[in-house]
């Protein structure tokens, strides 16, 4: 029996285990815990009493918690059963602005209905921090669900995957300038080349340090104007017939693969063939998720799978495949009467035709709630005590104004109960569709005063 493991059992008897340094225990805490400010505890076992994390401390256990967590500012990072079972970042709950839930388990099985749909390897975009979700605990969560190939936007999100994705291949796609060439050697990363000046730039970086990473090229065949013409594209091929050419992976972009009978599909689809045949030997990218739908003659080597992840709809108008990931509950901050006629200023824009009773609920535009060009006008609502309640005028910076007048029980909408925002009943595409946006927006737009808590169920 290892110290760590007696000194457990002895404060199980004793009382609270107070954590004040750095502590390695190699068995499991039948205790209550509390970490103080700026210490770390590593648990490798389960902890079964309660914990409480102080802030600065950080806490890692190897099994479950079963206990109440009070988090005061601190990290908590669970492993159970191979995924991420826990994370808590961001402010302490009491503190924060709402509550940003990100399932785990609900996001390996989006990654593994792509995969098994595609008849291509299975690829995860996460870039923009995992479109806002976080990309260190996503990424950690896909490669332990098999993902061995990440698109991300810069070195710095790189240099995050690569922190718990040693083996993976990492694609920037924000491409390559001069100077950057170490960095993209130190992280073992590969530049997505957009440009025949940045190849030019890469083949000098390559020639001076013998890097041999590789790089990606992507091409234009639609209108994006972003990546090498065709006719570019057509005159870099002679290279693969040169040993060690660099060029690891030929990508290109279907631009409406959401529309499955868009006719810029089909002719995407053409050119991008015709290019990839120039090109023998170098495997090559075309769909994204909504593309792995449009059938197996567009998947060619690699599929990227992005916001569909997340659990945006791939196929709009189409029953969705993907499992919710992302709940969004705020709190109620003031609760209060409107006669008629009553006007909110503060950029509510809010008149009551009738005699309203209000929820103003702690998130706002500066949280990234999506703003309505003419208000909300009845297209967006929250969960109020179980009730669906509509989200009138438009969000202030930290505000938003709900009605609840109509709620059977009233006292379900009082100051400091939380509401849904984002959740299983009002997904992120109907947020989206309230405001004329995108899915892929509002997930991006998702500030960081909430508490996030990623977990696995």
């Amino acid at each position: 029996m290892s110290l760590a493991v007696a000194r457990s059992e002895q404060f199980a008897e004793h009382g609270p285990l107070l954590v004040s340094g750095s502590s390695d225990i190699h068995g499991s805490v039948h205790n209550d815990t509390i970490v103080q400010r700026n210490c770390t505890l590593h648990i490798r076992g389960n902890l079964l009493g309660s914990l409480t994390i102080e802030p600065g401390a950080k806490v890692t256990v190897e099994g479950s918690v079963e206990g109440k967590i009070v988090n005061n500012g601190g990290r908590l990072l669970v492993h159970n059963k191979g995924l991420v079972a826990c994370v808590l970042d961001g402010p302490p709950e009491a503190e924060a602005c709402g509550v940003l839930k990100i399932n785990l388990t609900n996001l390996a099985a989006n990654y593994e209905t792509l995969r098994k749909r595609a008849e291509a390897e299975c690829a995860a975009v996460v870039k923009a921090n995992a479109y806002g979700c976080g990309i260190g605990p996503v990424a950690q969560a896909l490669v332990k669900t098999g993902c061995k190939t990440f698109f991300v936007s810069d070195l710095a999100e790189a240099k995050a995957v690569r922190a718990v994705a040693p083996d993976a291949a990492v694609y920037v796609l924000g491409g390559f300038y001069s100077g950057t060439g170490l960095a993209f050697a130190e992280v073992n990363a590969r530049p997505v080349i957009n440009s025949s000046i940045e190849l030019a730039e890469w083949d000098v970086f390559v020639s001076s340090s013998g890097w041999r990473g590789g790089c990606a090229l992507n091409v234009d065949t639609g209108e994006s104007s972003v990546g090498l013409s065709i006719e570019e594209a057509a005159a870099f091929a002679p290279r693969v017939h040169v040993l060690d050419h660099g060029i690891v992976l030929l990508m290109g972009r279907l631009e409406h693969a959401e529309i499955p009978d868009h006719p810029l599909n089909e002719r995407q689809f053409g050119l991008f063939r015709d290019v990839r045949r120039l090109y023998d030997g170098v495997p090559a990218s075309l769909a994204n998720a909504s593309g792995v739908f449009l059938g197996a003659k567009m998947h060619f080597d690699l599929v990227r799978a992005g916001a569909a992840l997340y659990g945006v709809n791939p196929v709009p108008g189409a029953t969705n495949a993907m499992l919710p990931v992302i709940e969004l509950r705020a709190r109620i901050v003031q609760v209060r009467d409107l006669a008629a006629g009553k006007t909110i200023a503060n950029n509510v824009g809010l008149t009551a035709k009738r005699r309203m009773r209000l929820a103003m609920v702690s998130a706002g535009y500066a949280d990234g709630y999506p703003r309505a060009a003419n208000g909300a006008n009845g297209k967006l609502h929250a969960i109020v005590g179980g009730c669906r309640c509509p989200v009138v005028g438009s969000p202030s910076m930290d505000l938003l104004p709900i009605d609840v007048t109509d709620l059977p029980d009233k006292s379900t909408a009082r100051p400091g109960s939380m509401v849904t925002l984002i959740g299983a009943e009002i997904g992120i595409d109907d947020l989206a569709a309230g405001v004329k946006s995108s899915g892929r927006e509002v997930l991006t737009r998702l500030g960081h005063r909430f508490h996030r808590i990623y977990y696995t169920i």
